[in-house]
């Protein structure tokens, strides 16, 4: 018949579903974009399980025995976690104090404070042998200043004068004290090193737990070990004392006992450049290292 109209269906009200969608033939809305978000989920997922694998490879060929020592058992674990919770504390502070004595030598001693990372001043007392005298050394980054008595190897400084870089600290040459301090810039010489930390000190020393004590109203946990001097076969025992609640080191020992350190922290201090300052003398350090 002209004029007929050609039959037309509706599906009016229906719910477009991906079903119904699907069954005429027409793309899936999202289907893409599935597909290239479970891609490069795979991709990183691939890439996570790779950097564990050689993570633990490097652990094992490089750092197995270190991992060993510090992990191996459930108290070298539990050392471990207290010296990294330790250093963590320390880098949280703004200053620090130590006092070292001597029992060998009665009247000798030794302080020195210190604003992290880069400011030191220290004094000391020198009454051994030939080494008798008062000394006294500040640091601010790299610029280091000297006023003291004569020694054996350098000469009297009754002022203050500058140290040239080649000359090595003359007060204190206890690094491994002075805690989270930062290299000066010098020639040919590294004095203090950033690494000087408590894990850097103790790890691996399989530190015991002890008694607990209390150091200037400061509760802290004796950690205790021993070693062994190679020359004579002597064993030595000591030990560090850290916070039960801030784990701070409050007090430790070093040779067997015979020196004992005592530290305060965020003590209010100021440490700035001498002034006067003298340029350091010719011959000022026997032997000479200019």
């Amino acid at each position: 018949m002209h004029g007929q109209l050609p039959h037309l269906s509706f599906d009016v009200g229906l719910p477009v579903t991906r079903s119904r969608l699907a069954s005429y033939g027409l793309p899936l809305p999202g289907g893409p974009r599935l597909s290239e978000s479970v891609k490069y989920l795979k991709i990183f997922a691939f890439s996570l399980v790779a950097l564990v694998v050689l993570l633990g490879i490097v652990l094992l060929v490089a750092g197995w025995d270190e991992l060993r020592s510090n992990f191996g058992s459930l108290a070298d674990a539990r050392a471990s976690l207290e010296l990294l919770r330790s250093d963590w504390a320390i880098s949280r502070q703004k200053s620090w104090r130590l006092r070292l004595t001597d029992s060998t030598w009665k009247n000798e001693w030794w302080v020195n404070e210190a604003i992290i990372p880069d400011r030191e001043h220290s004094w000391a007392r020198n009454d051994h042998d030939a080494w008798v005298g008062n000394l006294e050394y500040i640091r601010i980054k790299d610029d280091r200043y000297f006023k003291g008595d004569a020694m054996p190897d350098h000469a009297a400084a009754p002022e203050w004068i500058r140290l040239s870089p080649r000359v090595m600290p003359i007060v204190g040459h206890y690094f491994e004290l002075r805690f989270h301090l930062s290299n000066p810039r010098t020639i040919g010489y590294s004095f203090d090193s950033i690494k000087t930390s408590m894990w850097s000190n103790y790890s691996g020393l399989h530190l015991l737990p002890g008694g607990v004590r209390d150091y200037s109203g400061h509760e802290c946990r004796d950690w205790t070990f021993s070693w062994t001097i190679e020359e004579t076969g002597q064993r030595m025992d000591d030990s560090v004392c850290l916070g039960t609640r801030d784990h701070l080191p409050y007090h430790l020992t070093a040779g067997g006992g015979r020196e004992e350190v005592t530290y305060e922290w965020n003590p209010t201090i100021s440490i700035e450049a001498p002034d006067p300052v003298k340029p350091q003398p010719k011959g000022f350090s026997r032997p000479s290292s200019e």
